[in-house]
């Protein structure tokens, strides 16, 4: 099973992703954009991971004391920082140092069951958008370029607990199932 542990969001937070969408989709076509539907903060992406993990897994993030956390939109950036722009996303502001900590507590508890965690830093964002593969150079560099235009609202909400997820791909998109 492809799994994922992210925070949900309100229907409030999407609906703003969307309309930033909408504002840097006039600017390029050089990417596809992620569905509001299915947006999310999330937190460790698993990867292909054992059924037999799932259980241990709910129990591991119930175990958890995980209290709710005030976020914000903060601005837009991109995946990676220099060179060719692969990910578009809105960053966030508010309770970093507590959405850290629950990053760190999930990570060991990762470790606890066996699973390995991501060795780069967290970085909390919001996926708004993938560089397509026939997107040129110059297509990707002109998006990048206007992104510090765009100001998503600094819109705030509180977090609950986090989901862990189930991601199928399929050719429409990924459909993303919460198992939590």
């Amino acid at each position: 099973m492809r799994l994922f542990i992210a925070l949900d969001l309100p229907a409030e937070i999407r609906q703003e992703l969307r309309d930033v969408q909408m504002r840097l989709s006039m600017h390029s076509r050089a990417v596809r954009w992620s569905d509001p539907v299915g947006m999310h903060l999330t937190l460790h992406f698993l990867g292909e991971t054992p059924e037999r993990l799932v259980e241990p897994l709910l129990a591991g993030m119930q175990a958890l004391a995980t209290p709710p956390l005030r976020l914000h939109l903060d601005r837009l950036g991109c995946f990676p920082a220099t060179g060719s722009l692969r990910v578009v996303w809105v960053g966030l502001g508010g309770e970093l140092a507590g959405l850290e900590a629950l990053y760190q507590a999930l990570a060991g508890m990762l470790q606890s069951i066996g699973l390995p965690t991501d060795t780069r830093p967290f970085t909390p964002h919001i996926t708004l958008a993938r560089a397509r593969p026939e997107a040129t150079p110059a297509e990707l560099r002109a998006l990048r370029a206007v992104l510090p235009a765009v100001t998503p609202q600094p819109l705030a909400w509180q977090t609950e607990r986090p989901i862990l997820f189930r991601s199928q791909l399929t050719p429409r998109g990924a459909i993303y199932t919460p198992l939590s």
